[in-house]
C-alpha cells in the first residue's frame, strides 16, 4: 500500500532553500537555467506500490506516459526521507531526475538520461545504467548485480557482480562482453553480441532462474586462481620472473615476500594502493614495474634494492580522481645501479578554469628529490606527460643517454627542462607534444645528440632556432607543427631549419605544418635549402598541403623513402619527383582508394586513384 504525504510542485530554487542548499550541491548548476526546473517535493518518508514513475503520475491525477516518456512538467523528484518501492524505479529519459535524502528501497534501480543522486540503497535484482548523459551517484548499495553500458555511475556495491556490458569501459569488471560473457552466462540472456539481455536477464532474476551457468567464474575468480597456480609454480620452480599484470589484485601479494631469488617482479594495473616495507628484502631484484597501482609514495626501503636495474612507476596518483599526487622517496638516490627509470604521467591538472578554445593550464609539478643525483648509473629517463622538476643534484649526470618528456593535450610542459642540456652524453631526446616559448642555446651542448623530437612543440615559439647544424652528431629530427591543442608555429622556423647545415641528418620529419586558408598556405619555398641535407635517406612531410615542393628536393641523393601523403601535388610534379629518385619508395596519397603500381623504372610508387 502506497503511504505519503501530498507532494509539493515549488521551483527548484525554493526547495534548496528549505534543505539548505543540498539540492545545489548535487546537482551543481542545475538551478542556474532560465527557467528555475519545477520539482515535485515529498518531505518525509515515502512508500509506492508498483512502478515507481507510474505510481508517482497515479497519485498526482496525470497521464503516466507523460512520466516514463520524459514529457512531465517535473524535472526532478526530491524525497527527503527514505524511499520504498516495490516495483523497479526506471529512470531512462533526462525528466524527472531523482534526488533521495534516506534509504531508498525498490526492485530495481535503471538509469538512462536522468540525473539520479541517492544516499544509499537496497535493490533486490540489479542497478542498471544505460548509455546515455545522465549520471547515478550513490552511497553503499547493497544488490546482487550492477550492470552498466557506457553509463557513468560513482557507487560502491561490495556485495555485487559488475557487469561491463558495452566491453570498453571498465578493466576491474567480473564480467565484460566480449570476453568469455557469453561462456559464463546461461544463453537466455545473452544476445546476438555476446551482450546482456537485459529484460531477458531481469525477468530470470524475477522468476527466481539462474543467469549463470553451472560453475561460472568471474574475471576476478578466474584471476585470482589462475594468480595462485602461477604464484605456486613460482614458489616451487623457484621462478626469477614474475608478471602479474592486470591480475585485479586488491593488495600486494604477500607470498611474493617469500621469493628473495625474484630478479624480476611485474605488477601493472593491479588498484594495490602501496608497496610493504618488506619489499626492500627481496635484494636479487633487478627489475620492479608497478605502473598504474594507485600508489601515492614508494616505501623508503625502496633504497635497500641495490641491484635494481629498471624502476618504472609511471601512472600512479590516488584512485580517488587523482586528488593525491605521487612522490618518490629520498632513499631512490641509493639506487646506483640503476639504468632505467620510467616516471610518465605523474602530474595531474590543476583545475584551474580556462575558457573554450584555450590551453588548457599546465599541469602540476613533479619534484624529483634532492637525491636524484645518486643515481650515476641512470641511462633512460621516461617521463612523459609529467612536468618534472630537476633537483640541482641532477645537473651533469654523466650516464644520461636517453631522455623523453612529451606531452600530451592535457600533461605538458610550457618551459624547456634545460637541465636536461647538462647530460653531456645525451644521445637521444623527445620533447614533442609540449609548448615551449624557447628552445635555448643550451640545446647545442648536447654534442653527442643523435635524435631530437620537437614535433608539435613550437606554437607557442617567438625567439629564433639555436642552429641545430652545430649538433655534430645529430642524425634524426622530429619537426612537426601542429599539435593538439594551442597555436601553430610560425613559418618562419621552417625557413630558419632549412637555412641550417645539417650535413649530418638521415631522417627527417616535418609534418602538419599546414595552415587553413588561402593567404596562410605554406609555400615549397619554406623549404628551399632541404637539398643541402645531403645524407637525408627519409622523409616524412605528410599533412602539409603542399602543391610542389623547392627544386633541390629532387637533388637528394641517398633519398630511400618520402612519405608525402596529404598534401595536393599534382601529376605532374609527382612524376618529376618520381623520376628524380627513380629507388626510392615514395607515398603520394592523398585520397581515394591507395594502389601500389610499378613506374616506367620499375619501382614502387604509391598514387591516389583521386
Amino acid at each position: 500500500m502506497s503511504t505519503f504525504s501530498m507532494p509539493d510542485l515549488l521551483s527548484y530554487a525554493d526547495v534548496d532553500a528549505r534543505m539548505g542548499g543540498v539540492l545545489s550541491a548535487e546537482f551543481e548548476g542545475a538551478g542556474d537555467e532560465p527557467d528555475d526546473p519545477t520539482v515535485l517535493f515529498f518531505e518525509g518518508d515515502l512508500t509506492l506500490d508498483g512502478d515507481f514513475l507510474s505510481a508517482v503520475a497515479e497519485l498526482r491525477g496525470v497521464d503516466a506516459d507523460a512520466y516514463s516518456d520524459g514529457d512531465s512538467d517535473v524535472e526532478l523528484i526530491v524525497v527527503t526521507g527514505d524511499l520504498t518501492v516495490d516495483g523497479p524505479i526506471a529512470l531512462y529519459e533526462d525528466r524527472p531526475g531523482l534526488y533521495v535524502g534516506g534509504h531508498t528501497r525498490a526492485a530495481t534501480l535503471e538509469a538512462g538520461d536522468a540525473e539520479i543522486r541517492i544516499h544509499d540503497g537496497t535493490f533486490t535484482h540489479m542497478v542498471y545504467g544505460y548509455y546515455n548523459h545522465g549520471t547515478l551517484a550513490a552511497g553503499v548499495i547493497d544488490t546482487p548485480w550492477v550492470i552498466h553500458f557506457d553509463h557513468y555511475m560513482a557507487l560502491s556495491a561490495p556485495g555485487a557482480r559488475w557487469v561491463d556490458n558495452l566491453g570498453v569501459c571498465d578493466r576491474d569488471a567480473d564480467f565484460v562482453a566480449g570476453n568469455g560473457l557469453g561462456e559464463a552466462f546461461v544463453a537466455e540472456v545473452v544476445d546476438d553480441e555476446g551482450r546482456l539481455d537485459i529484460d531477458a536477464f531481469l525477468n530470470r532474476l524475477r522468476a527466481g532462474l539462474p543467469v549463470l551457468r553451472p560453475g561460472a567464474r568471474s574475471a576476478r575468480e578466474s584471476a585470482a586462481a589462475t594468480l595462485d597456480d602461477q604464484v605456486s609454480r613460482a614458489l616451487a620452480d623457484r621462478t626469477d620472473h614474475l608478471d602479474l599484470t592486470g591480475r585485479k589484485l586488491k593488495a600486494f601479494p604477500a607470498e611474493v615476500l617469500r621469493m628473495p631469488w625474484l630478479r624480476t617482479l611485474i605488477l601493472d594495473r593491479n588498484p594495490i594502493r602501496e608497496l610493504p616495507e618488506e619489499i626492500g628484502t627481496l635484494t636479487a631484484l633487478e627489475h620492479l614495474s608497478v605502473r598504474a597501482c594507485g600508489l601515492t609514495a614508494l616505501p623508503g626501503s625502496i633504497g635497500d634494492l641495490a641491484g635494481l636495474r629498471v624502476l618504472r612507476v609511471a601512472g600512479n596518483s590516488s584512485l580517488d580522481e587523482n586528488e593525491v599526487e605521487f612522490t618518490l622517496p629520498a632513499a631512490v638516490g641509493r639506487l646506483s645501479a640503476l639504468e632505467e627509470l620510467d616516471i610518465s604521467d605523474l602530474s595531474v591538472q590543476t583545475g584551474a578554469e580556462y575558457e573554450v578554445g584555450q590551453m588548457p593550464p599546465e599541469s602540476t609539478r613533479f619534484l624529483l628529490p634532492d637525491t636524484f643525483g645518486g643515481l650515476v648509473g641512470l641511462r633512460k629517463l621516461v617521463a612523459d606527460g609529467t612536468n618534472v622538476v630537476f633537483p640541482d643534484s641532477a645537473r651533469g649526470l654523466t650516464g644520461v643517454e636517453e631522455v623523453s618528456m612529451s606531452g600530451s593535450p592535457a600533461r605538458y610542459l610550457l618551459t624547456f627542462p634545460e637541465v636536461v642540456t647538462t647530460f653531456p652524453n645525451l644521445r637521444r631526446l623527445d620533447l614533442s607534444g609540449n609548448n615551449f616559448d624557447t628552445v635555448p642555446d643550451s640545446l647545442l651542448n648536447l654534442t653527442r645528440l643523435v635524435g631530437l623530437d620537437l614535433s608539435g612543440s613550437l606554437g607557442l615559439l617567438r625567439d629564433p632556432l639555436p642552429d641545430l647544424g652545430r649538433l655534430p652528431a645529430l642524425r634524426v629530427l622530429g619537426f612537426g607543427g601542429q599539435s593538439s591543442r594551442g597555436p601553430e608555429p610560425g613559418h618562419v622556423f621552417l625557413r630558419e631549419l632549412c637555412a641550417m647545415e645539417l650535413t649530418g641528418l638521415e631522417e627527417l620529419r616535418i609534418d602538419r605544418w599546414r595552415r587553413d586558408g588561402k593567404r596562410r598556405r605554406i609555400k615549397p619555398e619554406y623549404f628551399a635549402g632541404i637539398g643541402t641535407f645531403r645524407r637525408l635517406r627519409t622523409v616524412d612531410l605528410r599533412f602539409n598541403g603542399l602543391e610542389d615542393l623547392p627544386p633541390d628536393f629532387d637533388t637528394l641523393p641517398d633519398l630511400e623513402a618520402a612519405d608525402l601523403y596529404g598534401n595536393r601535388f599534382p601529376r605532374e610534379v609527382r612524376d618529376r619527383i618520381t623520376a628524380a629518385h627513380p629507388s626510392a619508395r615514395i607515398d603520394f596519397g592523398v585520397v581515394g582508394v591507395h594502389r601500389a603500381r610499378a613506374d616506367s623504372f620499375g619501382v614502387g610508387v604509391v598514387y591516389s586513384q583521386a
